[in-house]
């Protein structure tokens, strides 16, 4: 395995494990995006393209909301992985 193919799976591990803490929130909490976007950052160079269109506007967002973001990028990166 490639060290661009283990950030890769990083990636996609640790946004899986902020959405399994996102899950238990309360919907009246807020999730701050840059705990999203910091993940994101960590494709520099690992994801061919424009993989910084996967960042979210820098606010504060509802679980499900938040939710809905993390699970199309792991959704867009497990089908790069698997490209």
């Amino acid at each position: 395995m490639s060290s661009a193919d283990a950030r890769l799976n990083a990636v996609i591990a640790a946004l899986e494990k902020v959405r399994e803490h996102v899950e238990e929130l309360d919907d009246d909490e807020q999730v701050d995006a840059a705990n999203y976007n910091r993940w994101i950052a960590m494709l520099d160079d690992v994801v061919e393209g424009n993989w910084a269109n996967l960042n979210i506007e820098d606010t504060m967002y509802a679980p499900h909301e938040f939710l809905m973001h993390i699970d199309a990028a792991v959704a867009f990166l497990s089908a790069h992985r698997t490209a």
